[in-house]
């Protein structure tokens, strides 16, 4: 009669096996840990970030961010603003020219009709502008003045350090951050690329379509370029 011969090792292949799922598991709980720990690291800085109060409304309609009085003046004058978040000149204008232009709102002077564009990315359909036409619209859309205006303003001050560097996710991140609520930073985080380069082109199209040409910044009243310097054209407009 023979006798079974039994693998000495076979109780420490198990063991060894055990050993291995028990350290995949760690491993993918340690790296879906840093994931989540990354998420919102590109924005965190903007917690400490003073914010301002936007004394104004702002609606989005027919690819044009409106920004108003609650009541503006009978007499107020009324302006289209053309600008891409990756233009240095429209950052250069919004930092000379923002805070005029937010009191002159506020005070029912003025009305601004934001025409975000995303000429700029030159084809890429996840470049910088698009995503950050997708997802400002969107906040636009919520109805939050001051969470809007708040990231308008980051977007164009720190545009050297935000460009490229952001996805749809930290768009939205930003807001939370400067303090939109929760339902308009998870419609943000709802926006799709689509959605950016549709309104960019549409805004493209139009400023093509009054003045022959797109570039950026650029500011229209009836459908005509404000003259004089762009650095003076709220004075300019409402001077006429």
């Amino acid at each position: 009669m023979s006798n079974k011969v039994t693998n000495p090792n076979a109780k420490s292949n198990s063991g060894f096996l055990w050993g291995m799922v028990v350290l995949l598991v760690i491993v993918a709980a340690v790296i879906g840990y840093i994931v989540i720990s990354n998420q919102g690291a590109k924005t965190s800085y903007l917690s400490d970030r003073e914010t301002e109060e936007f004394n104004a409304t702002v609606t989005y309609k027919d690819n044009v961010v409106t920004l108003a009085a609650a009541e503006p003046a009978a007499d107020a004058k009324e302006v289209e603003l053309y600008e891409d978040f990756s233009c240095p000149h429209c950052a250069e204008l919004a930092v000379a020219t923002d805070a005029q232009m937010k009191q002159e709102i506020e005070a029912g002077n003025l009305i601004v009709n934001i025409r975000p564009l995303n000429f700029l990315d030159q084809g890429n359909t996840e470049g910088h502008s698009t995503l950050a036409v997708a997802t400002t619209t969107k906040l636009a859309e919520s109805g939050d003045a001051s969470a809007y205006w708040n990231l308008r303003k980051v977007l164009l001050e720190d545009q050297q350090k935000i460009a490229r560097k952001w996805s749809i996710e930290d768009f939205a991140n930003a807001a939370g951050e400067l303090g939109a609520e929760g339902a308009a930073v998870d419609s943000m985080k709802a926006a799709t690329a689509e959605d950016g380069a549709s309104t960019g082109q549409a805004n493209f199209d139009d400023l093509e379509n009054k003045t022959g040409e797109v570039s950026s910044p650029r500011v229209l009243v009836d459908g005509k370029d404000v003259e004089g310097s762009i650095d003076q054209w709220i004075d300019t407009v409402l001077e006429a």
